[in-house]
């Protein structure tokens, strides 16, 4: 003879235990979604992906990003193709500033130079408006050297309260990450030209952008 009392107790057992396994599966479900619906980040599987091209060479120094030449908001800017070599000019752009304090926009050109190489640099053409004739008033060396690794010579406009243009270089020894002692020359104008009015040494370092 069958024990239905046993029977009842097996089925309300059985409901019970499916209820639970719904009950965690909502509760599971539930939780995915709250949290967005995707798997952490720190638990996503790393993904190698091999390059041929890619390089990851720890040794040389990154260079900092963080540098201004004090330009800024050019009235002309264009970009220009390079040679089969990636050798020419790359970019130039030219501002339009008073630079005299004679209420006339005399103008700074910016160009950008690459030779095919990491290296590059840039140079500067500072020309004063005279009655609408522009004079160039640049001082020799009024270029920058740039390379992956460290800058050897930069150069910074300052406009306010007074024009001051200042070149901070270095000479290059043996390899262009070994630090050498750099030196500060500051320009400002004089008798109608930009004429150096003051040249220190600083402190040996790669990059000179940090000194400035």
């Amino acid at each position: 003879m069958v024990d239905i009392k046993s029977v009842n107790e097996n089925k309300g057992s059985t409901t019970l235990t499916v209820l639970l396994i719904v009950m965690l599966l909502i509760i599971g479900i539930l939780i995915y979604f709250l949290a967005g619906g995707k798997i952490p980040e720190n638990n996503k599987p790393a993904i190698a992906v091999d390059s041929p091209n890619q390089t990851f060479d720890t040794d040389i120094p990154q260079r900092s990003s963080t540098f201004n030449d004090g330009l800024r908001n050019p009235n002309f800017s264009e970009q220009y193709e390079l040679n089969e070599f990636g050798e020419g000019v790359a970019s130039k752009e030219i501002f339009d500033i008073d630079i005299n304090g004679d209420g006339h926009k005399d103008r700074i050109t910016k160009t950008k130079n690459e030779n095919g190489t990491p290296h590059f640099y840039y140079e500067y053409k500072i020309e004063l408006n005279n009655n609408g004739t522009f004079v160039d008033i640049t001082p020799n060396g009024f270029r920058t050297t740039e390379g992956v690794e460290c800058a050897l010579q930069k150069l910074q406009f300052i406009f306010k309260p007074e024009f001051r243009i200042i070149k901070i270089s270095r000479n290059w020894e043996e390899t262009w990450e070994n630090p050498t002692i750099a030196t500060k020359t500051v320009y400002a104008f004089s008798d109608g030209n930009l004429k150096e009015i003051s040249k220190t040494e600083t402190k040996s370092v790669c990059d000179v952008s940090e000194l400035f």
